[in-house]
């Protein structure tokens, strides 16, 4: 799934993306074989430091060649009680790469003839999923679904869930959690689970198999992944009562890590996360031997053939690029991520994340290297961003130079600050609402023509280099990602390294500071007049006139509305992972609507004090409470925008 503390961005010339799909498609030269005990001393090394520093229970990782697995290893722990430790053969949640799979059971449904990349996915899911148009005007393609261009908006809240009772029939989830398109598909790539869902659910309809037996019997047995699966632990009678498939093999779901949360000095075990509604695009669990099986036939097409998953030509066009956002950045390859963008080298694969676990594969073809890295502890998202790239440094060929600094670089850097808003959001639920609260990045120019680009999560210094025409490309300080800016449809966009999730400029107007402050100023005006309203009836003795109570009024259905929002706010600020497992909760929708008679009562309320009730205020009273209700006004306003007035979910 997608990151889900919604760490969110996943991520950030066409001649460049051809030459990404020559470089993997061509033979490479023969290198040696990697030196075992050199390879186990450097990982060793690294994750020792990182499980100190940063306190992570439990870490595996597989690292293969061309002649085959140099090692598969597990360290810490994979649970408390009783303490089991993590091997080889320990099975960790790898979330998204579980799409990877399902792109090649579609790319075995083409070379069957059965299906085809440019096919309608309409014309191959069932009546219940089918996408209507919308209002746009191409359908959405195989092939859309694969570079995640298909045009949906997104969503992520409350769709991971600790409750097996809250699963669903696969198809009945899609069909009732469906997304609105909000784009012309193949037009822009942004990362969509649901899109990865439906890819599973043709699948199984072309097939006539449940997507969890599908993907054991033609891509994880044949290729040697002997314990991976789809599947997840619950009961056999909530499997009859709740129509689903059958269940995590008891044998199997002892060997799975728990996941795992560090605070307050110690690591809590945490519940199962439950990805069944859409388990061909995160619900995979698999070991360190599972996926060097796996890392070995996606690096060597003949084993793949070998094995009767795919024809070597067809797994050799897994690597082929099909589109990116921008020239230089990562383009999707057959559903597979790109990494050239942000390692620095021609690479290929695909990360994963849950809430609580964590994953990465990353595959050189031109090294013949594959490495794969799981955590189970938030805490080891550094460890998976470094160990890969600082591995594939030590022991395979040099990254590419980093092209020269920009020309004009002040001039580029004042054309690009602001602050943006990824494009992967809900735009037709509440969900929009409270997910473009975490959704912005600043773009901060520096004065040496440098940018510090600021996330919901960390702050990285990027310098500018040469790009193609009309695109402003920066490089990493501190490494060989790279980021990309460049006009389209009127606005400003920065470009991932991934193309998965791009983001637009938006005005000040638009941003969460001036929500923030907004919400801040109608906090202050509610609370100053339901104070003054009870000194001059508690203190005074005085009933008011009759615009005074109407305002006075007006106040505390503001503040009532604006407390019950702090409120459900609360816990999802202390503990960010509650928003994705709880929300929207039982205040939310309440304060929503909440807020919602607040804003229609404000013109009412204006217009009774202001009209028929006209007070014989001085000028100085006049002015307070008009500017006291021009901010309820804007407010009112700004949350309407927002999504916040009303609730509205599945």
């Amino acid at each position: 799934m997608p990151r889900s503390r919604l760490r969110i961005v996943l991520a950030l010339a066409a001649a460049m993306a051809a030459s990404i799909g020559i470089a993997g498609a061509r033979a490479p030269a023969p290198r040696p074989a990697l030196d075992k005990a050199r390879v186990e001393a450097f990982v060793d090394g690294a994750v020792a430091e990182a499980m100190r520093t940063d306190h992570i229970a439990g870490v595996t990782v597989a690292i293969v060649d061309r002649s085959g697995v140099v090692m598969t290893k597990g360290y810490g722990v994979a649970s408390l009680d009783p303490s089991r430790p993590v091997g080889a053969d320990t099975l960790f949640r790898i979330g998204s790469i579980s799409k990877t799979a399902t792109w090649i059971s579609l790319m075995q449904l083409v070379e069957q003839g059965r299906v085809g990349l440019d096919d309608p996915i309409n014309a191959h899911l069932p009546a219940a999923l089918r996408i209507p148009d919308q209002g746009f005007s191409q359908p959405i393609r195989i092939r859309d679904l694969m570079t995640h261009s298909a045009g949906f908006e997104d969503s992520i809240l409350g769709q991971i869930v600790h409750d097996p009772r809250r699963l669903e029939p696969f198809n009945a989830f899609l069909a009732t959690h469906q997304p609105r398109r909000v784009r012309e598909p193949g037009t822009l790539s942004v990362y969509s689970n649901y899109g990865a869902a439906l890819g599973g659910a043709i699948v199984a309809e072309v097939s006539g198999q449940p997507w969890q037996d599908y993907a054991e019997q033609h891509v994880l047995r044949p290729l040697g992944m002997t314990t991976a699966t789809y599947r997840e632990p619950y009961s056999p009678a909530l499997e009859r009562s709740h129509g689903l498939v059958a269940p995590m093999a008891p044998g199997i779901a002892a060997h799975v890590s728990d996941g795992f949360d560090w605070r307050n000095g110690g690591f809590s075990t945490q519940p199962w996360e439950y990805v069944y509604d859409a388990a061909p695009a995160g619900a995979m669990s698999a070991s360190a031997k599972d996926m060097a099986a796996y890392m070995r036939a996606l690096l060597d097409p003949a084993l793949m053939e070998k094995d009767g998953v795919l024809r070597a030509s067809n797994a050799l066009s897994l690597r082929s690029p099909l589109r990116s956002n921008a020239p230089g950045m990562g383009a999707w390859r057959h559903g597979f991520m790109d990494f050239d963008a942000a390692l620095g080298r021609a690479a290929f694969g695909h990360d994963g994340d849950l809430i609580f676990q964590h994953a990465s594969m990353v595959i050189s073809p031109d090294d013949g290297l594959g490495v794969f890295v799981a955590v189970n502890t938030p805490t080891g998202l550094p460890l998976l961003a470094a160990l890969p790239e600082n591995f594939l440094d030590a022991f395979a060929s040099p990254p590419r130079a980093t092209p020269p600094r920009a020309a004009d670089a002040k001039a580029e850097a004042a054309k690009v600050a602001g602050t943006y808003r990824t494009m992967r959001l809900p735009h037709f639920r509440t969900e929009r609402a409270v997910m473009r609260l975490i959704a912005s990045l600043d773009v901060a120019p520096l004065p040496d023509g440098d940018i510090l680009l600021k996330s919901f999560e960390e702050t990285r210094r990027y310098a500018p280099i040469a790009g193609p025409k009309g695109v402003f490309v920066y490089a990493a300080t501190d490494g060989p990602g790279r980021i990309a800016f460049g006009e389209a449809q009127g606005r400003m966009r920065l470009y991932d390294p991934f193309s998965a999730a791009p983001a637009e400029r938006i005005g000040f107007l638009s941003g969460p500071i001036w929500l923030l402050l907004a919400l801040v100023m109608a906090a202050f005006v509610a609370v100053w007049g339901v104070a003054a309203a009870v000194r001059r009836l508690f203190l005074r003795g005085e009933a008011g006139r009759a615009a005074s109570v109407v305002l006075d009024g007006l106040c505390l259905v503001w503040l009532a509305a604006l407390g019950l929002l702090a409120t459900a706010f609360a816990p999802w600020l202390a503990d960010q992972n509650t928003l994705v497992f709880d929300y929207p909760g039982p205040l939310f929708p309440l304060a929503c609507w909440a807020l919602l008679i607040a804003a229609l009562a404000t013109p009412v309320c204006a217009v009774a004090a202001l009209g028929p009730l006209h007070p014989a205020w001085t000028w100085w009273r006049w002015t307070k409470q008009g500017a006291a209700l021009a901010i309820f006004a804007a407010l009112a306003v700004t949350l309407l925008t927002w999504g916040f007035l009303g609730y509205s979910g599945w």
